[in-house]
């Protein structure tokens, strides 16, 4: 078992609601968006004030000192950070996701050894490598593994305690195949390779990740499917095939609501060059800011109707005490609709508001600028991606599902 102080602390600082949490948090939230940028990483003293709150161990089980919250409630506490800043919203999301994500079929042994730290916050690069790199294999050493691995996309490694390895894209060196087994490895024993230097999204720090012949040894392996849905936590997120879905969608979403806030503060003091009236009185911009709020507040009001019925569908019980495993295809493909949905109306919302707002959108000093920026970032993640309009779409017309749909395959 974790330690009873983590239990201990985590009762005591949930007696605060979340969402009144990230509020207190507003100011320093946004002081390390700033600073991220030029980093392009969320610095250290940013992560431990976040994670002294909360913000990373919120989606783990009770049992594990998290407070075993709801799809719902996961998605309003992205959502909220995200319209601060998009790069900690975006940390905030995937490393409390990943958190969540690698308990699923953990064995309860390794569960404890990781988060009987405080600060635990676990990264995961599996995007493709870039530039040279000591392969994606894995050879058996023993009862563990050697491994020899590099991967994108490690958003947080910064300040990870841990990295996850997928076993789907290590092969075994021997049989030529995926690796029996997916990967723990401590902070120490891997490399950050500086390869993030994006527009959008910038300070989250998804760099690459590194290993080269670290071993890997048995009480730090999980299974070969650790994202399958999980037997062992009644809360029915982790037998939900969205939960690494809806979490990019509440950051989507959440840099919607900021870039909303963020225009009509400029509305209300800016009158544009050559013009005598200010935005506030003109139609047009009376128009726009009421599309953007019924595209958003629609977009929003999707995501959540259907996780909360994608949770009532699964139920809050684990399957062996008579809840759902797998959701039917009925209840989950509304859930992931919304989730690609959400993000590709986002971009577009915050790309009218953005044009709007005219030359002052475009200045570095805006906070409309970065909103920008992250909205479009954040809409390319292929999980929610433009293509699953497509992918989900041709089943409407009798194609079968892609069989990566029903389970999680990566963070």
């Amino acid at each position: 078992m974790v330690r009873a102080e983590i239990i201990e602390r985590q009762n005591e600082i949930k007696q605060t609601p979340m969402l009144e949490r990230i509020e207190s948090m507003r100011e320093m939230l946004r002081a390390a968006g700033d600073e991220a940028q030029e980093l392009r990483h969320l610095p250290a003293w940013a992560a431990k004030e976040m994670a002294a709150n909360g913000l990373y161990r919120y989606a783990l089980p009770a049992e594990l000192g998290g407070e075993d919250v709801s799809a719902r409630e996961q998605i309003e506490n992205v959502e909220l950070v995200s319209s601060i800043d998009g790069s900690v919203g975006w940390c905030t999301h995937i490393n409390s996701e990943i958190n969540g994500l690698v308990v699923r079929r953990m064995d309860r042994a390794l569960c404890d050894e990781v988060f009987d730290d405080w600060d635990a916050l676990v990264c995961s690069g599996l995007g493709p490598p870039n530039g040279p790199n000591p392969g994606r294999t894995a050879k058996r050493e023993g009862d563990g593994w050697r491994l020899s691995y590099q991967g994108s996309f490690a958003s947080g490694c910064h300040n990870a305690t841990w990295n996850f390895v997928m076993s789907p894209v290590v092969m075994n060196e021997e049989t030529g195949e995926g690796a029996e087994n997916s990967f723990m490895v401590p902070r120490g024993e891997f490399e950050i390779v500086d390869t993030w230097d994006t527009a959008g999204m910038r300070g989250s720090g998804s760099h690459d990740v590194r290993m080269d012949g670290t071993y890997v040894p048995p009480e730090h392996l999980l299974p070969d499917r650790p994202l399958a849905p999980s037997e062992q936590w009644d809360n029915p997120t982790f037998r939900n095939p969205c939960h690494a879905v809806y979490n990019k969608s509440a950051v989507a979403l959440g840099v919607c609501k900021g870039a909303i806030e963020a225009f009509i503060d400029l509305a209300n003091v800016k009158t544009p060059w050559g013009l005598t009236s200010p935005l506030k009185d003109m139609p047009q911009v009376h128009y726009r800011i009421g599309e953007a709020q019924a595209t958003y507040m629609a977009a929003r009001t999707f995501v959540l109707d259907t996780q909360d019925a994608m949770e009532e569908h699964l139920g809050w019980t684990k399957a062996s005490e008579g809840g759902r495993l797998e959701p039917e295809w009925d209840v989950f493909w509304p859930a992931y609709l919304a989730c690609a949905h959400s993000a590709q109306a986002v971009r577009h919302v915050v790309g009218i508001i953005n044009n709007t707002a005219g030359t002052t959108g475009s200045r570095m000093d805006s906070p409309l600028e970065r909103h920008l920026r992250d909205a479009h970032q954040s809409a390319t993640h292929a999980l929610i991606s433009w293509r699953h309009y497509e992918d989900l779409g041709k089943t409407f017309v009798g194609h079968d599902p892609a069989a990566n749909y029903m389970e999680l395959r990566r963070a």
